[in-house]
């Protein structure tokens, strides 16, 4: 089986309804059950950054590309943390699936699925999202704990499949990379038709490109120069600030084998909690919880903030959650949270 190749900029534009191009979100693709793209905001639907329903905001791996050569994944394990939130959800218990299979050519308009794939590999199915004090549902929106995503211990059949597809690419191709595609389903256990699915590419480079992609890292959120350390009470503008040389400098291969300099893009998408109210939803000047002017930001772009307009519930926590992402897979997420905040 051939293996279509990735395209170099490892985020998605999907289309709205209208077939208009919108902002790439977070570097993973938010799908649901019905098919319908989270990522699409228009004047129809609620805005994408409030925090209402199920969601996931985004995956996060400890080591977005790696090396491969043919035969031997290094490291042979990666490490995937999901940041969700199930708000509203009333206390009821989540459960997770999580797979991984070789891009069979996504961005050649492949569905993404590993439903099929010969080298999907079942991480963990149906497994209960723990409710201890690394989840405490309803109230808790942040972060799981890290999943281990293991590579080189697969079955040796899968592990011929994708060295046939990586040796079977371009130098070239194998230089630049390949994707491997990481499904993560969240679900509430009694009613998996309401699932949520993610993925996130990990892209399969060869020894030649000994530079690998790093997720951001010192990443503040400042309030004129200094950095913030609890959920804003006040009208403020916000920066997404990371340190000096944080959009990395990287090379890609050409098909005749010249390389060019490039410099990766960063840039923060926020996230904050809102009243379980579809039509305020959707109107800019609702602020039970506050709100951001601005979904997406770039580096040094301020991002006004309106407070809340009323005391914190005393049901859930109000939280505000920034993900920084660069345009090539790799990312990092900042969480304030005031109230209920496990």
């Amino acid at each position: 089986m051939k293996y279509k190749l990735f395209n170099l900029r490892n985020r998605i534009c999907s289309r709205n309804f209208l077939g208009t191009f919108i902002r790439p979100t977070i570097s993973c693709l938010l799908l649901s059950s019905t098919l319908i793209l989270n990522a699409c905001s228009d004047n129809t639907l609620p805005r994408y950054s409030i925090i209402q329903s199920l969601k996931v905001m985004a995956l996060t791996l400890d080591q977005p590309e790696i090396n491969y050569d043919g035969t031997t994944f290094t490291p042979g394990t990666v490490n995937l943390t999901p940041t969700i939130s199930d708000l509203y959800g009333a206390g009821r218990p989540l459960s997770m699936n999580v797979s991984w299979c070789l891009d069979p050519g996504i961005a050649m308009g492949v569905p993404a699925t590993c439903t099929g794939n010969p080298t999907q590999v079942i991480v963990i199915q149906n497994q209960s999202v723990s409710t201890t004090a690394t989840y405490l549902a309803p109230n808790y929106t942040g972060s799981l704990s890290s999943i281990a995503i293991p590579l080189s211990t697969v079955a040796p059949a899968v592990q011929a499949i994708v060295s046939a597809g990586f040796s079977g690419a371009s130098t070239y191709q194998q230089y630049n990379g390949v994707a491997i595609l990481i499904f993560f389903e969240l679900f509430p256990t009694s009613d998996p038709t309401l699932k949520v699915t993610t993925f996130k590419r990990l892209i399969l480079s060869s020894s030649a490109k000994t530079a690998k992609n790093q997720n951001p890292t010192g990443l503040q959120i400042n309030n004129n120069g200094t950095e913030i350390t609890d959920f804003p009470t006040t009208q403020i503008s916000l920066d997404a600030y990371l340190p000096a040389n944080q959009a990395e400098t990287y090379s890609a291969q050409n098909s005749v084998g010249i390389l060019a300099a490039l410099t990766e893009t960063i840039q923060t998408t926020w996230f904050f909690t809102g009243p379980n109210d579809v039509v305020c939803s959707k109107n800019k000047s609702c602020t039970p919880d506050g709100y951001f002017a601005l979904t997406y930001s770039n580096p040094g772009e301020l991002n006004l903030f309106y407070p809340p307009v009323v005391a914190v519930p005393t049901t859930r926590g109000r939280v505000l959650i920034a993900v920084t992402h660069d345009s090539r897979g790799g990312n990092m997420v900042k969480r304030y949270c005031s109230g209920i905040c496990p």
